[in-house]
């Protein structure tokens, strides 16, 4: 994916942190998902002060996104994951009108509640 793009009136470039931030929030409605992207993580407070994103964007030949998340333990985790993938795809696809995508699910707590 190529992340410049031209138009009649001049270029648009597409930066990492609006297609993290659209991937996040896909992945923040889905039923079951507590947490997503660096508010996993115990050090909250230093990841953010150092802009460190726990949803990594990987550009290669195609896009691939890895997002780290916080299952409520109520739920299938495989379910919610699998939903998670898809939601994020949709919104991907037709927010930036990408071609192929894929997206990885990193489970890095389940919690209660």
């Amino acid at each position: 994916m190529n992340r410049n793009i031209s138009s009649e009136y001049g270029q648009i470039k597409i930066h990492k942190r609006a297609i993290r931030q659209l991937a996040e929030a896909a992945a923040k409605n889905i039923k079951g998902v507590k947490a997503v992207g660096w508010e996993c993580y115990r050090f909250k407070r230093l990841l953010k002060f150092f802009d460190w994103a726990g949803t990594r964007i990987i550009f290669d030949n195609d896009m691939r996104i890895v997002i780290p998340v916080v299952i409520s333990w109520e739920e299938n985790i495989v379910d919610v994951a699998y939903e998670i993938q898809k939601k994020v795809i949709t919104q991907m696809l037709n927010g930036l009108n990408i071609d192929s995508l894929s997206v990885d699910i990193k489970v890095k707590k389940v919690e209660r509640g």
